[in-house]
């Protein structure tokens, strides 16, 4: 009885390692499959940037070259001014990308046909509500060159 009780043993623990053995390698042969794919996408992914960087450069190359003579609007800067000092940072940013919003049509344009009362009146005396706060806008001032920047004053409503 001891000697099919040994055998039974000897069989079950090979069992269990050679289980333990398929079951890893089967794990790690399908672990390594994803991530091979997952590396090919990435490598793709990267070759598709790098294409359209170069399409990019030489799209702004030729589009530098063509407007020497013009004098454009190529970025914008926000910078504001709050009255209360209780804005938090989320709201700065959501105020930020809301007035950077509101001149985005005036990127690539050329700075002498720009309407600086336009400009200016865009924003002004404007009311910005973020989660049960509002806020007022105002113009301070207003720098337009290939940086289009804009210092705005923020003041909470009660």
């Amino acid at each position: 009885m001891r000697r099919i009780a040994y055998r039974f043993l000897i069989c079950f623990i090979t069992g269990l390692i050679g289980g333990i053995l398929m079951g890893c390698t089967l794990m790690s042969t399908l672990i390594s499959y994803r991530i091979d794919k997952y590396h090919e996408e990435i490598i793709k992914l990267k070759t598709h940037i790098d294409e359209n960087d170069a399409k990019y450069n030489k799209l702004k190359e030729s589009f530098d070259s063509m407007n020497k003579k013009k004098f454009l609007v190529s970025d914008i800067e926000v910078f504001l001014i709050c009255k209360d000092n209780e804005e938090d940072d989320f709201d700065k940013m959501q105020l930020e990308k809301y007035i950077k919003d509101r001149y985005q049509d005036l990127l690539w344009k050329e700075v002498k046909n720009i309407d600086m009362d336009l400009v200016v009146k865009l924003v002004d005396e404007d009311v910005y509500r973020i989660e049960n706060k509002d806020y007022k806008l105002g113009v301070n001032r207003v720098l337009i060159s290939d940086v289009f920047k804009i210092w705005v004053t923020v003041k909470q409503i009660d």
